[in-house]
């Protein structure tokens, strides 16, 4: 319980730093793809969300969750009318969905492989983080792809670290 506070704290500020990315840079994300440079930063919060939930259980993950995303929204909102306002709102509800959806993907599967958990839940985020933030932020679907590939290269290396480490992280209570 101890690494609850940390990974929240790295959680919120990662999904604050995305919509500021995103609003700002472009990024290449492979096989020719571009993406927002918040991909990666969102990438590694759909897998720690996952990490903070075995940790901290379901109900204090997804009050961080809800959190993150007020707070990503006030930071645009503050920002003023600007893209990253768009942003911020697109990510507020992408985020909120997406986190939504895949705490119920994870929960069941988490207790049978820690590893496919993190690994599917954060996959099935990926494609709803994706699609709902594109359509809100951009109002086009043009980056899905590169979108899915950037944060699936952080999936994929969460899923990893997650199978290499899974049995230091204690199981909490659903």
């Amino acid at each position: 319980m101890r690494l609850f506070a940390p990974l929240a704290s790295l959680y919120v500020g990662l999904a604050i730093l995305a919509n500021w990315l995103a609003a700002t840079y472009v990024v290449h994300v492979g096989f020719g793809y571009v993406a927002p440079a918040g991909v990666f930063a969102i990438g590694a919060v759909l897998v720690l969300r996952d990490w903070i939930q075995q940790l901290a259980g379901l109900p204090r993950t997804m009050a961080m969750v809800y959190l993150a995303a007020l707070l990503s929204w006030a930071v645009g909102d503050l920002a003023g009318w600007t893209t990253l306002q768009k942003v911020a709102l697109g990510s507020a509800v992408a985020f909120t969905i997406s986190e939504t959806v895949e705490a119920v993907v994870f929960t069941p599967l988490r207790r049978k492989s820690l590893t496919a958990g993190v690994a599917l839940s954060a996959t099935v985020g990926n494609a709803l983080d994706s699609f709902v933030f594109l359509a809100i932020a951009f109002g086009s679907e043009a980056f899905f792809v590169g979108q899915f590939i950037g944060k699936g290269w952080m999936i994929l290396a969460g899923t990893l670290l997650t199978l290499v480490r899974r049995r230091v992280v204690a199981v909490a209570p659903a």
